[in-house]
């Protein structure tokens, strides 16, 4: 499994489903912190996404199911042609405030947990194979 690219966006995500400038601004970090991550070209193939919400408040601000989708959207044509290259995906949301085992974690992610604000963590891999069938 060979890891592509990697970054955090500062902030609560903003579903798709919101109105207003919240959307815009949410999908300008994205495409920021993608951008100086990543300057590649498009990857070709199947894609695995992992996507963990790290929240401050008592309640994550969305549901998993509107977590990815502007994320992965806003990456189109940055990181890969199409989201549909994603075949397999990770989304979790969980309080910064929770215990973690932080062996071998990226030293992006626990800075970001230190400075203790409301952060997604994006990483794009290759996906694993074979799958291993749920329990």
């Amino acid at each position: 499994m060979a890891l592509h690219v990697d970054y955090i966006v500062v902030g609560p995500p903003v579903s798709n489903q919101s109105t207003g400038p919240n959307l815009l601004v949410w999908r300008g970090a994205v495409a920021t912190a993608v951008g100086l991550a990543w300057n590649q070209g498009c990857l070709t193939g199947e894609l695995k996404a992992v996507v963990v919400n790290f929240y401050g408040t008592p309640r994550p601000t969305l549901d998993l199911d509107n977590l990815s989708k502007p994320i992965l959207d806003t990456m189109q044509g940055i990181v890969y042609n199409n989201d549909r290259q994603i075949g397999q995906a990770e989304l979790t949301n969980v309080s910064i405030f929770a215990a973690f085992v932080v062996t071998g974690v990226r030293p992006m992610v626990v800075n970001a947990i230190h400075a203790g604000s409301d952060f997604v963590y994006v990483r794009i891999e290759d996906p694993v194979y074979p799958l291993p069938l749920p329990r």
